[in-house]
């Protein structure tokens, strides 16, 4: 008895962990406020907005996108809602993708002024706000990129499946050949007896596993985001 209380009293005497204090959350990303100063500073503030817009909207189709990852049911029998399910994310996939392609266009002017720029404190704040910026509109395009090959990829599947079942194949085979109606001819040319068709591999688990997957990059996207918004006001030092 007393080799078993021994380790107990041990452990319950033991000091208790303290857990660590979490890290603060980063800061929230925000149009920098316009100024009607030097010229340059005007610029800085134009491009950076714009750049700071597009990252908010890819923000907000995101959260939709992965909303619609957790709803849509592409497994229902019912083909327009199937196909709906896929439009809504296709738009929402296109939409990431477009609004990115226009953030980095601005990022690559504020990277352009910061190179001309001879303030020593105004150019590294620049630099360091473009540079986080243009890490976040990148993950928010790959996410849009990675929801376009998911659907194609899906697409393609039930193509697939579609071209192969046994209604497809008879009617090919019966446009090949009136004369073999009994045999259904594969896709390589070999022939089989006629049989239920089969059921499309689910796809719904791949969706979640996308929000999942979605979820956990948007803590990246919004830590890239904190660190433009902390050098927002740096890089217009003197505006």
């Amino acid at each position: 008895m007393l080799s078993v209380l021994v380790p107990l009293v041990i452990a319950l005497a033991a000091p208790i962990p303290v857990p660590s204090p979490s890290a603060p959350p980063p800061s929230p990303l925000k149009e920098i406020g316009h100024v009607q100063s030097l010229s340059v500073c005007s610029a800085i503030v134009v491009h950076a907005n714009s750049a700071i817009g597009a990252a908010l909207d890819n923000d907000r189709d995101l959260a939709l996108a992965i909303n619609r990852l957790r709803t849509t049911d592409l497994d229902d029998s019912n083909e327009i809602k199937r196909r709906n399910g896929m439009n809504d994310l296709a738009t929402l996939a296109g939409r990431l993708r477009t609004a990115a392609m226009g953030g980095m266009g601005e990022i690559k002017r504020l990277r352009a002024i910061a190179a001309q720029t001879t303030e020593p404190t105004r150019k590294a704040e620049l630099k360091a706000f473009a540079d986080a910026l243009a890490g976040a509109i990148a993950r928010q395009r790959k996410a849009g990129q990675d929801l376009d090959r998911m659907l194609t990829i899906i697409d393609g599947r039930r193509a697939v499946q579609e071209w192969n079942s046994p209604d497809l194949i008879q009617q090919r085979t019966a446009i090949a050949d009136p004369n073999r109606p009994a045999a259904l001819a594969m896709s390589d040319g070999t022939l089989r007896s006629p049989v239920a068709p089969a059921s499309p591999a689910p796809v719904d688990g791949v969706l979640r596993g996308f929000a999942d997957d979605f979820t956990a990059r948007t803590q990246d996207i919004l830590g890239d985001e904190g660190v433009a918004a902390d050098h927002s006001l740096g890089a217009t030092t003197g505006c």
